[in-house]
């Protein structure tokens, strides 16, 4: 989900309120009835990336929310996302773009941050037990799994068979 934001200088705190709100709800609309929650961790090293005091209280938002809800949330590093889709912990955003498109053809990637997304969400499915690959991964990326912990509230059985 992704929202543009207004001109420089017009905002206010009520209308970045509201944004985020906004947000918050359709995210929450397309997880309705989700079992669990991959969620990429905060990248603390990107200052350039904008109003990063609004993503952080827009990601404590959702994570609330889904909590609240009793939906499980799984935090996935970036560099654990980029080892997964790539092999590498340090993969640009575009290699990691490619290679997902080329090893999830049944979604449909429309860009990088689709892309990161359908690997965290093969990453949680993989752990939970129910992988979407149609190949197994190469243990270098396997090794991105290691890393990543499903909450207490899930079966963690099935997280033995990575």
């Amino acid at each position: 989900m992704t929202s543009k934001p207004p001109a420089p200088g017009t905002e206010t705190v009520r209308t970045r309120f509201e944004r985020m709100e906004k947000i918050t709800a359709g995210i929450l609309e397309l997880i309705d009835d989700a079992d669990v929650v991959g969620i990429e961790s905060p990248a603390y090293g990107m200052r350039n990336a904008g109003k990063v005091h609004d993503r952080s209280g827009l990601w404590w938002w959702i994570v609330g929310k889904l909590e609240a809800r009793g939906v499980p949330v799984t935090e996935v590093t970036p560099p654990s996302r980029m080892m997964y889709a790539t092999g590498k912990g340090n993969a640009g955003k575009d290699l990691v773009l490619v290679t997902a498109a080329a090893t999830y053809k049944q979604a449909e990637i429309t860009g990088n941050d689709v892309a990161d997304a359908v690997v965290i969400a093969a990453m949680v499915s993989r752990l939970a037990g129910q992988p979407i690959e149609l190949r197994e991964p190469a243990q270098a990326k396997m090794r991105a799994l290691e890393k990543v912990r499903l909450p207490t509230e899930m079966d963690l059985a099935s997280a033995t068979n990575y």
